[in-house]
């Protein structure tokens, strides 16, 4: 089984609707470029913590610009594989809403705004 695959729905609920399949869809790919970010900015702030030589000394723009374009490729796959998680946990969080608790949420009143007679 694919690590960052919807959770399995129980057998006793109701078999999910064609939008529901694709919010869960979007909901993935969100949550796995959410982990792909994370994993970039982690790769990021290594890469500051670390000595900036090369066998030149200085490493220069270019190999700078690869390192960044080497980092954020490395953060994609690695947020692809399901290796860390954090992806599926994302998912996990956010299933519920998505698949329809939002309406309500949405549909909730705004508070009222303050008038000028509750003022001291």
């Amino acid at each position: 089984m694919d690590p960052l695959s919807p959770t399995p729905t129980p057998a006793s609920a109701t078999p999910l609707t064609a939008t529901q399949k694709q919010a869960l869809g979007k909901l993935h790919d969100a949550a796995v470029q959410m982990e792909s970010l994370f994993v970039d900015m982690m790769f990021k702030e290594m890469r500051k913590a670390t000595p900036q030589v090369s066998l030149t000394g200085q490493p220069s723009q270019a190999e700078q610009m690869f390192g960044e374009m080497l980092d954020e490729k490395r953060s994609e796959q690695l947020a692809q594989s399901g290796s860390l998680g954090i992806a599926k946990v994302i998912e996990q969080q956010l299933r519920s809403a998505v698949l329809g608790s939002t309406p309500a949420v949405q549909a909730a009143p705004a508070p009222a705004p303050a008038s000028k007679a509750d003022e001291p």
